[in-house]
């Protein structure tokens, strides 16, 4: 490896697991130089997402556990830094994981390195409106490219004694600086919004109810983490995905998409399920139905699908199948390939796709055990220096 030019051997590097360039990082002192950029950060990231490589399943079921996209038949418990009030995932974007516990403390983690980074509390912890009461919020995660900056976005409804009567207090968080600051107010009835935000593009995007709980009142809102401005998204027209059977919608990404997923019930049981992705962001024209999956001898009957992985070059798609089924789905034969039950696992409602990454979590990052795992850390890594210098 000495005799092969720098780019060569980042080019190597990039594409191997995160658990090995960790190790790695005691050959010598270029290698560990070169494993800590930035840069190479970024372009082990990019590798990974272009390839479809490196990627995990993180469920809350309720223990964190991680299965391996490639083999999905076994599954790794994860501990994170501290379980003594419950965790929960709130977002995943580049490897990093938003986690919230029960009385309302977040950090973010990265359970490939195992860094974390608990947040600085906002003053959305603490309720102004001593008539009101606090009823739920949303988030969003995602990066600003433009500022290289992670942005975590929360909004709290505080509800009073009419139904009608409501406030709502929204901050944003920059991880690069550590701080939090207010925002524009949501420019949409956001006591309707569903779940929290998907990040696609740069923008963190809602799903909205209007006034009536049809198909048209449904608008999808999105939040420029750049600019930090609001903006009104499409939805695809209601003729593309209009069915006699009752159905519900709901929103998530896929490929770097924008995905909206349709249900259609006939009795509580789905007669089939659509998949439409935005291919270009933003455009109204270039929503695309991907996939019409219907139950068959293979999947056996299912209340939902929610797609997880589209994998580009094998024209496949990977659904958590009623939350305990993985089903591979062949899109150009339109038909179920394989059906991975994982036994081991409680019944899961929220799988989070979460690619190994070496993206850290900015200043004060610590190891998940603590200031001691840290100390242990750098002990270890002068050790590895020492010895790779000793080698050389």
């Amino acid at each position: 490896m000495s005799s092969l030019p720098g780019d060569a051997i980042q080019n190597i590097l990039c594409r191997l697991e995160v658990k090995d360039l960790l190790r790695y990082r005691c050959v010598s002192k270029p290698w560990c130089s070169l494993i800590d950029d930035p840069h190479f950060i970024k372009i082990h990231l990019q590798h990974s997402k272009e390839t479809d490589s490196h990627l995990s399943l993180i469920r809350n079921d309720p223990e964190l556990n991680a299965i391996d996209v490639d083999t999905l038949n076994s599954s790794i418990r994860l501990n994170p830094f501290d379980e003594r009030d419950g965790v929960e995932i709130v977002a995943c974007v580049d490897g990093l994981l938003i986690l919230a516990n029960f009385i309302g403390d977040m950090a973010i983690w990265n359970p490939s390195t195992k860094k974390y980074k608990k947040l600085l509390a906002s003053d959305l912890n603490v309720n102004p409106f001593p008539d009101c009461i606090v009823e739920y919020g949303i988030t969003g995660f995602g990066y600003d490219s433009v500022n290289d900056d992670y942005k975590l976005f929360r909004m709290i409804y505080y509800f009073g004694m009419d139904v009608l009567s409501f406030h709502k207090e929204i901050r944003l968080y920059s991880l690069k600086n550590n701080s939090w600051k207010k925002i524009g107010d949501f420019p949409y009835e956001s006591y309707k919004t569903r779940e929290n935000g998907i990040f696609v593009n740069g923008t963190l995007n809602w799903m909205v109810s209007g006034e009536s709980t049809s198909y048209e009142s449904i608008i999808i809102v999105g939040f420029d983490l750049a600019t930090e401005e609001y903006r009104k998204i499409s939805m695809p027209e209601k003729k593309d995905i209009y069915g006699k059977e009752t159905f519900h919608t709901n929103m998530t990404h896929l490929g770097g998409w924008l995905c909206v997923v349709c249900v259609y019930s006939v009795n509580d049981t789905a007669s089939r399920v659509g998949i439409w992705v935005m291919k270009e962001y933003g455009v109204k024209e270039s929503w695309t139905k991907l996939a019409m999956v219907m139950p068959s001898s293979v999947t056996g009957p299912f209340d939902y699908l929610s797609p997880l992985v589209h994998f580009k070059n094998a024209n496949q798609l990977l659904f958590d199948q009623s939350g305990d089924k993985f089903m591979l789905y062949d899109l150009k034969r339109n038909s179920a390939k394989s059906v991975t039950t994982i036994s081991a696992l409680n019944k899961c409602f929220d799988s989070f796709l979460c690619v190994r990454s070496l993206v850290k979590v900015c200043g004060g990052e610590r190891g998940s055990n603590g200031k001691k795992a840290e100390e242990n850390g750098n002990k270890r890594k002068k050790q590895g220096q020492q010895l790779g210098e000793r080698k050389r």
